[in-house]
């Protein structure tokens, strides 16, 4: 075949080409072999740098550390347990109700159907953040299996069971009746303690009083107020303007020791504002401004009866009426809230507690009746409140007290003179009232420094605590027992001297 005049033009150019990169390949290559070529002794693994033109000064002893800590994305980030599913021993919660949260753009019906489950109410709970279903799921149906299957439910955001608390109150006898011990197994012992006798009533005709003598009741004395040196502490501050949260049974609104003490009142169980032992003996700790003294007797209550039950029986309350106390004695401006129960852990009150805090209220909680070794109850443990043991006269722990490094503080608790309805007195014995006395303490100090932060409390009541047990903080009386007046002196302003 001939070849056009343009291929033949064409070859020697080729050729050219082809020789100038055989001559830049020839060139090129060995150069890189050799920078690349692993020392003596090197494996082929080694990693590969070329050989430095200049030897490199030493490294400075502590170099600056420049690096950059980037944090994982947010698939790396651990994820929160959508469904909280009870241990097999786990016992207090209601078997056939559960609480839950709807994932967004999923239909409370529809969910409600595929589990079985009654609407019994829906609520937005500020504090924590979430709008909850509370549902009763039909007879058959196992708490537990259902939890398990919400927690692969993308139209669940977050389930739990309805949990049960107890009211801390260990024992409760009438005046000259000896105490009755709390049973260490339980974490309130009133269940199993029978009702206390009836003790005098305020303006209750004696034979004296019929026979025309001047009637003349006399109480035992109260130790707790030499203890806490309350005279002085009252010199300083009472509790003027100082709203108090109350979570806990009925209070008796008509005992001469609370009267005109408390200012707002929520039953959050069945509307019947039923009085009980508890919470009255809770409130005559705080206010008492009759035959007894309270620790902030000026001070201005806001009920909420989240726990129900007869006078012979521990009343108990449920997550979701304490959710709905919490709520409410927030929303009317309690600055310091009082928590005299105790129970399993749970996210949704952890969470609602922790909006408190970040609101500026000051929780308080006992620090729980399940004795020495028993495990962490809650609200006392969870991070966002101030947990008190109780002691008593001679500054010992109370017996069946919980132990552990969440207790913060140590008040008086045991044998302690109180209130109860119809106008009665008795003894009780508990973290329960520890707790309240603490309560009332933070009164005192919200008085002084009403913008008083709920850390600034916790240090404040910590600093000032009289160290009980071994030298510093431990786990049996936390930082120490209260001390009124010097945690007072603490908040005051200091007086400065005029020539």
């Amino acid at each position: 075949m001939l070849q056009s005049g343009f291929a033949r033009r064409t070859v020697p150019m080729r050729r050219l080409a082809g020789a100038a990169l055989l001559a830049w390949g020839v060139a090129f290559v060995p150069a890189a072999a050799l920078a690349q070529a692993p020392a003596a002794g090197s494996s082929a693994s080694d990693k590969r740098v070329a050989p430095a033109t200049a030897p490199q000064p030493p490294p400075a002893a502590n170099p600056p550390n420049r690096s950059m800590r980037v944090p994982p994305g947010s698939w790396m980030q651990p994820r929160q347990q959508r469904a909280i599913v009870p241990a097999l021993d786990e016992t207090r919660f209601v078997p056939d109700e559960v609480l839950f949260e709807l994932a967004p753009d999923a239909e409370a019906d529809a969910v409600l159907r595929r589990y079985g489950a009654t609407l019994i109410a829906r609520q937005r709970f500020e504090l924590a953040g979430v709008t909850i279903i509370r549902a009763k799921l039909e007879a058959g149906r196992d708490l537990r299996a259902v939890l398990t299957q919400m927690g692969d439910d993308s139209s669940i955001a977050g389930a739990q069971p309805n949990f049960l608390f107890d009211l801390q109150q260990g024992s409760q006898s009438s005046p000259g009746t000896p105490a009755v011990p709390a049973s260490p197994a339980t974490a309130s012992s009133d269940a199993s303690t029978p009702p206390a006798p009836p003790a005098l009533r305020l303006g209750e005709p004696t034979t004296a009083a019929r026979s025309g003598a001047a009637v003349r009741r006399v109480l035992p004395p109260q130790y707790v107020v030499d203890k806490l040196r309350l005279g002085e502490a009252r010199k300083l501050a009472l509790g003027r303007g100082i709203r108090v949260g109350m979570i806990d049974s009925g209070v008796d609104m008509d005992h001469p020791e609370i009267s005109g003490s408390v200012i707002g009142y929520l039953d959050a169980v069945d509307g019947l504002a039923t009085p009980h032992a508890h919470g009255t003996s809770m409130a005559t700790a705080i206010v008492a401004h009759g035959e007894l003294q309270g620790i902030a007797p000026a001070a201005r209550l806001l009920v909420a009866r989240a726990f129900g039950g007869t006078q012979a029986t521990s009343a108990n309350g449920k997550s979701f009426q304490i959710l709905t106390a919490l709520e409410w004695v927030v929303q009317q401006r309690a600055k310091v809230v009082n928590l005299s129960f105790a129970g399993p852990q749970d996210r949704l009150l952890s969470k609602a507690l922790a909006g408190a805090k970040e609101r500026g209220v000051v929780t308080v909680a006992a620090a729980g009746n399940g004795g020495s070794r028993a495990a962490p109850l809650y609200p006392g443990a969870d991070p966002s409140v101030i947990a008190v043991t109780a002691t008593d006269a001679d500054d010992k722990v109370f017996a069946d007290a919980n132990r552990g490094s969440y207790i913060a503080l140590a008040a008086p608790g045991v044998d302690v003179l109180t209130a109860e309805p119809a106008g009665r007195y008795a003894f009780t014995s508990g973290t329960s009232i520890a707790a309240a006395h603490v309560s009332g303490l933070v009164a005192l100090l919200l008085e002084k420094q009403p913008e008083l932060d709920p850390d600034s409390a916790r240090r404040i009541l910590g600093e000032s605590a009289s160290d009980l047990g071994s030298k510093g903080r431990d786990p049996v009386f936390g930082a120490g027992r209260i001390d009124p007046a010097a945690a007072l002196a603490r908040v005051l302003p200091v007086a400065t001297a005029r020539p």
